[in-house]
């Protein structure tokens, strides 16, 4: 046993030493096969990740896209604008502009995203559709810029505001309503662009999908910290647009319960035709106490709703924390 131990090993033949020259081959042949699969199929991953976000925009998109400059509502919205039917709105705003005269300018149609980041939105305001009059529409709903005739719809706003003890004591002389924006409302149309002298006229080509994205974002993008919601609903248009979304990203519409704090008061159009009409009429809504009322209750600083005077997110920021 002892002597068979230690006794040299058998050497092997040259055709034994061959096969297992070719094994071991084969073996570092599947190894190394095996890891080209594996990085392939990563690169293949990677490659479709990589062309998934950097997809490129149509040169149409990139366009009406340029004038929003506010880096928060652009990332959130990235998706939405990706899709071919967004391309389509872009071609023919563009198409639009070319040929006939279009409200408001290229460079107003954000303002009211530019005006309001995505985490200080408090209060929102929806409209319909652009002033479709020469220098009224400059992309805030109801807002007209200073020097322009205030709109009769404004007018009615203002008197209803008159009865509100919420910082306006007197008619404005004008209705640039940018304070607002400066505090948190984001005032937004339907759809955002309009035909000169054709109220309207683009209702239907992908205005109200993209609209509807920046109420979503509203719940889906927000930072937890950033507040509760107060949705002001003028017209049943309006009240259509917002319920539903709402609703999806609620417990209920009634009772607004859910991860972002929402409240709803809805009422008629502020429009002559409308602001004394329906069961809740616009005129004698009190819906600029209720909102300011809920804000609170939100541990939210409620909204100055004069329309003259600086202010500035970091002072309405301090004055929420004092």
């Amino acid at each position: 046993m002892i002597t068979s131990f230690f006794a040299p090993k058998k050497r092997k033949t040259a055709e034994e030493s061959s096969n297992d020259e070719k094994s071991e081959n084969r073996k570092d042949e599947v190894t190394t096969n095996g890891n080209a699969k594996v990085e392939s199929s990563k690169r293949q991953k990677n490659s479709l990740a990589s062309s998934s976000k950097s997809k490129p925009l149509s040169p149409d998109v990139e366009e009406l896209m340029s004038t929003l400059t506010n880096s928060c509502w652009k990332e959130a919205l990235q998706q939405h604008i990706s899709k071919p039917s967004f391309a389509n709105l872009a071609a023919f705003v563009k198409k639009e502009r070319a040929n006939k005269t279009v409200y408001p300018p290229p460079v107003d149609t954000f303002t009211a995203l530019n005006l309001v980041p995505l985490d200080k939105v408090k209060v929102v305001i929806v409209g319909q559709d652009p002033y479709h009059g020469p220098g009224q529409g400059h992309g805030l709903a109801f807002s007209v810029k200073k020097g322009i005739k205030i709109p009769p719809s404004l007018r009615n706003i203002y008197k209803e505001l008159l009865n509100n003890d919420c910082g306006l004591n007197s008619m404005p002389t004008h209705g640039f309503l940018e304070r607002w924006a400066k505090q948190g409302v984001l005032m937004l149309n339907s759809v955002l662009t309009v035909r000169k002298g054709e109220a309207f006229s683009h209702k239907g080509k992908g205005w109200e999908e993209f609209t509807d994205e920046i109420i979503r974002c509203l719940y889906t993008r927000r930072s937890e910290d950033a507040g509760g919601l107060v949705f002001l609903l003028w017209g049943k248009p309006a009240s259509k647009k917002a319920e539903s979304i709402i609703n999806r990203h609620t417990s209920g519409f009634a009772t607004g319960k859910s991860k972002v704090p929402t409240k709803v008061f809805c009422s008629s159009h502020p429009s002559p035709l409308g602001a004394t009409k329906t069961n809740a009429p616009f005129i004698g809504s009190k819906c600029f106490t209720k909102a300011n009322e809920a804000l609170v209750k939100m541990n939210m600083a409620p909204i100055d709703w004069g329309v003259d005077g600086d202010i500035h997110f970091n002072e309405e920021t301090e004055s929420n924390k004092s």
